[in-house]
């Protein structure tokens, strides 16, 4: 669910992996353990990890064909998946690895979510490295506005037809979606459901609910021409993006469908005309929120980066 203000603004969908209310920190693993490696490729392992637990199944929107590493290394998954997120510059060189190529990169992931460079003290040990990451996450945290939405199965508002986050704030703004954890009921309430939630440790607290249909009104109803791609997934599926027909979107949302059967998550996007503000305000009788109108138009806005 994505104002959009253009035609063929895009409307992300994603899975999320954690969502068992096991909160699931963001922090390096003990710098004592990486104490003989070189700092520099210790701070691009932690920096992909932290980008992954910030965003998981974050669409890759670049093609890599040489890393400059050799093939077996293994840094080179880490390596790949920040230079095709664009979270790093094509001349980055592990070898002449510095305090300032460490403050380009945490530069840059925050640009991503629109926020100011953070100024950084000395570089000189993987501890240094983690305290920064530490900082960097913090300030993303901030400007997160994770929203979760709970669709319920019509005629039975008790059972849970599907569960998402809309998290619009992000370098790549999308609808987190996975399959209904077992035991969650919608009788366990909204407000509850949500908090289950985690971003780095931190729960959810805002919701949208609604019954499935009227849930995905919000984005497949929007334009009769609006198209529906799969565009990431975890695991990762490089054969992507991928097409859904129209009238199999449903599968898809259920994980019924061959593409995504047999992942854990996965990412879409819709392309079309958005939901205009008449529309919405005609849906909004049917939903259920803590936000206020003016707050939901809040959160559905993405930042302004600063790339």
């Amino acid at each position: 669910m994505m104002i959009g203000v253009r035609r063929l603004a895009p409307l992300i969908m994603i899975a999320l992996l954690s969502v068992t209310g096991m909160a699931v920190g963001c922090r390096a693993t003990s710098a004592e353990a990486h104490a003989s490696e070189p700092l520099g490729r210790v701070a691009i392992r932690w920096l992909a990890e932290t980008v992954q637990a910030l965003e998981p199944a974050l669409p890759r929107t670049l093609s890599v064909a040489s890393l400059g590493l050799d093939p077996a290394d293994p840094l080179v998954d880490a390596l790949r998946y920040l230079r095709e997120r664009r979270l790093m510059p094509a001349s980055f060189e592990l070898d002449a690895f510095d305090a300032a190529a460490w403050q380009a990169l945490l530069d840059g992931l925050l640009a991503a979510y629109g926020l100011p460079g953070i100024e950084l003290g000395p570089l000189r040990s993987h501890d240094d490295l983690r305290d920064d990451l530490d900082a960097v996450v913090d300030r993303i945290l901030g400007v997160m506005r994770p929203v979760a939405l709970l669709a319920w199965e019509p005629g039975d508002e008790a059972s849970l037809a599907f569960v998402g986050v809309m998290s619009n704030w992000s370098p790549y703004p999308r609808l987190l979606v996975w399959p209904t954890p077992a035991g969650w009921s919608m009788r366990d309430g909204a407000r509850e459901l949500a908090g289950r939630i985690h971003f780095c440790g931190r729960p959810v607290r805002d919701y949208v609910s609604a019954s499935a249909p009227v849930a995905l009104s919000l984005f497949l109803t929007h334009a009769d021409e609006a198209a529906m791609y799969l565009v990431g997934s975890e695991p990762e599926t490089r054969a992507w993006p991928y097409r859904v027909e129209r009238g199999d979107e449903v599968a898809v949302f259920a994980f019924e469908h061959p593409e995504v059967r047999e992942l854990e998550a996965f990412s879409a996007v819709f392309v079309g005309d958005p939901v205009g503000p008449l529309q919405l305000a005609l849906l909004l009788p049917q939903v259920r929120t803590n936000l206020s109108p003016m707050g939901l138009v809040r959160v559905l806005q993405t930042p302004p980066r600063r790339d």
